[in-house]
């Protein structure tokens, strides 16, 4: 599995949201930044989690996937406001359409990986 592009989606998305002016600009946000940030949290977590054991696991890999497409399907709401403050929602969007890109990709890497098994248990028998 391409695990280190599925870190990089994870982390695109999580630093879109935190990718905001310094300053006065910051000072003047009327969104509520912590909650967005507490929400997209878990995602990061369990992406750290598997980025720590250097895509040797792939059940966690997996569990890494699964929370960063769920995060980009069903974007939180407390970071809705924060995207159209700071005109980050085409970024979001861009992250969305990457994770289930790579989504595909590892389905389609796993059907060639069956089919090639499934070969040469055939040359076998």
């Amino acid at each position: 599995m391409q695990f280190t592009s599925i870190f990089a989606v994870i982390f695109v998305a999580a630093s879109a949201v935190l990718a905001v002016p310094t300053g006065n600009t910051f000072m003047r946000a009327s969104c509520d930044i912590a909650g967005c940030v507490a929400a997209l949290a878990p995602g990061v977590v369990s992406c750290g989690a598997a980025a720590a054991q250097g895509g040797a696991n792939v059940i966690s890999d997996a569990g890494c996937l699964a929370s960063a497409a769920n995060t980009i399907a069903n974007f939180p709401a407390d970071c809705d406001q924060c995207a159209e403050e700071f005109g980050i929602t085409q970024k979001a969007e861009a992250a969305g359409s990457a994770i289930k890109n790579a989504a595909g990709d590892a389905v389609d890497e796993v059907k060639d990986v069956a089919g090639k098994a499934g070969d040469a248990l055939g040359k076998i028998f």
